[in-house]
């Protein structure tokens, strides 16, 4: 499978043939922030080396922008080549905190991509209110790749950081 240019400029490779595409080192040095991926809406991620694992960290301006993120750095790693029928699908969640809620958010997009087919592209509409989710994503029917196995709670954070939402989360791939 081709690894996406935004990553492949970022990361290097694990051995293709034992690993698939893995990452393995982000860059690092005083320019390290330049290789996070901007959005319009301030909101930014990033992949992180882990064995086994793949650790996205998320900032954005709000809490809704760490969700918007969290979407879009997995869309990035399950796209596919986008010539499928778009779609919409409802997601409604509920949890015990904000962190748990971000790790059910991805676990909801992973079950949609296994199960449904449906490789997300966008949020068209979020609302968080408390311990409740709810959001319509925009996406179309594909085959994405099946690199994101399940969202494990190892390191799991939400939570605002000097006026900036921080969230990280990791996925077993």
């Amino acid at each position: 499978m081709p690894v996406p240019a935004s990553v492949h400029s970022r990361i290097r490779l694990r051995e293709r043939r034992r690993f698939g595409w893995l990452p393995t080192r982000l860059r690092v040095g005083p320019d390290v922030t330049a290789h996070r991926r901007r959005h319009p809406y301030g909101m930014a991620y990033c992949f992180v080396e882990h064995v086994g694992e793949v650790e996205i960290d998320l900032r954005a301006s709000s809490l809704a922008g760490v969700f918007d993120a969290a979407l879009e750095a997995f869309a990035e790693l399950v796209a596919s080549d986008g010539k499928g029928a778009p779609e919409r699908r409802v997601v409604e969640l509920c949890a015990e905190d904000r962190a748990l809620l971000l790790a059910d958010w991805l676990s909801e997009l992973v079950f949609l991509a296994e199960v449904e087919q449906f490789v997300p592209t966008r949020v068209r509409a979020f609302e968080l209110d408390g311990d409740h989710l709810r959001a319509t994503l925009e996406g179309h029917r594909g085959e994405p790749r099946p690199l994101v196995k399940a969202v494990t709670l190892n390191n799991l954070r939400l939570e605002p950081e000097g006026g900036i939402w921080h969230g990280r989360v990791v996925v077993d791939v």
